[in-house]
């Protein structure tokens, strides 16, 4: 369950900002969909073009300015017709029986979990997202940039710049070899890696936007509004799970990546990509690249026969879960306290069902994990909270396919918080402050009672005099706290 296979990059998408997330079980649904880091539909290649499109040529030298990393050499531009590059994009081809077992898999875990009801088609809904909200991709084997269209009006330059930042990545950093290294970890899964390439090529995306003209700014609202509502009419269908794991890398990756730029510039950045994966931890402990720590895997009932891999379940994995049934404070205060997990399907009694068991980052913090899980399982059929030393285990049971849709509500809710919380340590750490010291005062901040309503209701106005008196009150609370202890907030 992780957003470590998404669709390829986009500067324009049909999701609401600050929504965004990201589960392990998604992956070869995704592949299948044509989707992943980037788009895999090319044979390798053995020449490059000599020189970068003349459209694309300031760009790239723009982008290779603001990166502070050359390009090698230029890569291909191949402008494809809307039909043509979906058709690309969304190449894949039919699964076959393995994966249409995966898929099935995939689809009663979601159910299972309370991400969806019914019966869906997550194959469907995932091509659907991929071939809709794209303008552009970089093709990792054959190093080639796909656009969607013949020309390159601004929201497509904007996204051009997004793709050209992984190009130098490619050709600086080898992202076939750090999505191996990510895939091949024995304690995290590909979310975190993702967020940071993401997270990095979307930051000179803005940072080249921030440079343009401001009729350039104003046409490419226009644009964007345009591509928003076209894409929204496209995958109105598509679950709200699936729109917020899709977007984490984007919303929450950009956020992690400004910290590590505040303390460190892009060389604390190029460390960051080449260090060992980070856990999905990095979602919810902004610019905290540290990978998980090992878990058991859970030990199966007599019974239970294992369904597919074992998989990574960190912390952003415990926020989506718990969001849709625990109060949003409180699941992302258990998220905090996550620091490693794993999980695996298996088939008893006749039902398929999920066991994760996480690993507190304290030892007092298990109780408080316990009575999270113990409040998410309540009138939940067949989901329980298993009695285990040390880790904290669950377990859930696919209801059938007459399980009732969920309520986006408490899910909108906890992410606009974790997007909340996840600006202002941005802003605490562009003020200088060390990267433990900006999290606690976004972590505090954001667990104040009243806060998110507040900036919610402030929106992008500026507070009335009572507003702004509430705002250096907390402000002046959530600094005094953090100055004495970085670890407040902590459960």
């Amino acid at each position: 369950m992780h957003p470590s296979a998404v669709p390829g990059s986009v500067a324009v998408r049909g999701r609401d900002t600050g929504r965004s997330a990201g589960i392990v079980v998604l992956v070869v649904v995704l592949a299948i969909a044509g989707a992943g880091v980037f788009a895999t539909t090319s044979s390798a290649r053995s020449f490059f073009p000599k020189t970068w499109d003349a459209s694309v040529a300031p760009i790239a030298a723009e982008v290779a300015s603001l990166r502070g990393l050359a390009f090698e050499h230029p890569v291909a531009i191949r402008y494809l017709a809307p039909k043509d590059f979906e058709k690309q994009i969304g190449s894949a081809g039919q699964p076959d029986a393995s994966a249409r077992a995966e898929i099935q898999r995939e689809e009663a875990v979601f159910r299972a979990l309370g991400f969806v009801g019914g019966k869906v088609d997550l194959l469907k809904e995932a091509r659907a997202q991929s071939t809709s909200d794209t303008l552009a991709y970089y093709d990792l084997p054959s190093q080639e940039i796909f656009v969607r269209g013949t020309t390159l009006d601004v929201a497509h330059r904007v996204t051009v710049a997004h793709e050209l930042t992984h190009v130098l990545q490619d050709q600086h950093f080898h992202l076939q070899k750090l999505q191996q290294r990510a895939a091949d970890s024995k304690v995290t899964d590909g979310s975190g890696l993702k967020g940071l390439i993401e997270g990095d090529a979307v930051r000179i995306e803005q940072e080249y936007l921030k440079q343009l003209s401001a009729a350039d700014h104003k046409e490419y609202d226009r644009e964007s509004a345009a591509e928003t509502t076209r894409v929204g009419n496209e995958t109105s269908s598509v679950p709200d799970i699936l729109q917020v794991l899709t977007g984490a890398p984007y919303e929450f990756g950009p956020q992690a990546v400004r910290v590590l730029v505040a303390a460190g510039g892009n060389g604390a950045v190029d460390a960051a990509l080449t260090g060992d994966p980070p856990s999905s931890g990095v979602f919810i402990s902004t610019g905290d690249v540290a990978t998980a720590v090992g878990v058991k895997v859970p030990t199966l009932p007599a019974d239970g026969v294992q369904i597919g891999p074992t998989e990574a379940f960190g912390p952003f994995e415990t926020l989506l879960t718990l969001a849709m049934r625990v109060d949003p404070v409180v699941a992302l205060s258990a998220a905090d306290v996550v620091s490693g997990g794993e999980a695996v399907t298996y088939r008893s009694r006749g039902a398929m069902c999920y066991r994760v068991a996480l690993q507190p980052r304290f030892p007092h913090s298990r109780a408080f994990l316990v009575a999270a899980f113990r409040s998410w399982a309540k009138g939940r059929s067949r989901s329980t909270v298993d009695s285990v030393p040390d880790v904290v285990q669950f377990t859930a049971c696919d209801p059938g396919t007459g399980a009732p849709v969920p309520d986006s509500k408490p899910l909108d809710s906890a992410v606009t918080l974790l997007a909340l919380r996840s600006n202002v340590t941005v802003g605490a750490a562009t003020a200088h402050a060390p990267g433990d010291l900006a999290r606690c005062v976004g972590r505090v901040f954001a667990a104040k009672p009243g806060v998110e309503k507040l900036v919610i209701a402030i929106g992008a106005g500026q507070p009335t005099a009572q507003q702004a008196m509430q705002l250096r009150e907390v402000s002046a609370a959530t600094g005094v706290a953090c100055r004495a202890d970085s670890d407040s907030g902590l459960r």
